[in-house]
């Protein structure tokens, strides 16, 4: 029992360390209304372009590139949040990066975001 208590010890402390401290899950519904406008905020800021204002993909910029649809409850299913952190951290394909521009509670609120467009 002891044994395995340390081997979960030391696995929590080397994602720690390693910087994964993300949730697995968080979802946009049980975000404080405060840091859902926010998040809104930074969806604007940052994804509207591409992913439009309704999360469909269906602008100019989200055709050209292949924006996922995030109103797409397949793609929702298929798309773990690791996944979608990692997307919005590192980017992914013609996606950019925004591990330097945005903190890690922005990135987390706005993975909550996006799961909120799920129908």
């Amino acid at each position: 029992m002891a044994l395995l208590l340390v081997f979960i010890l030391s696995i929590g402390i080397s994602l720690i360390v390693m910087g994964q401290t993300f949730p697995n899950t968080y979802h946009y519904a049980l975000m404080p209304a405060s840091k859902g406008k926010d998040a809104k905020k930074v969806f604007k800021q940052n994804c509207v372009k591409c992913h439009g204002a309704d999360g469909a993909g269906e602008t100019t910029f989200g055709q050209i590139v292949g924006a996922a649809d995030f109103t797409d409850s397949e793609w929702q299913e298929q798309v773990d949040d690791t996944r979608l952190i990692n997307s919005i951290t590192y980017g992914r394909g013609q996606m950019p990066s925004f591990g330097k521009k945005l903190s890690k509670e922005q990135i987390i609120s706005l993975l909550a975001y996006v799961r909120g467009f799920k129908k």
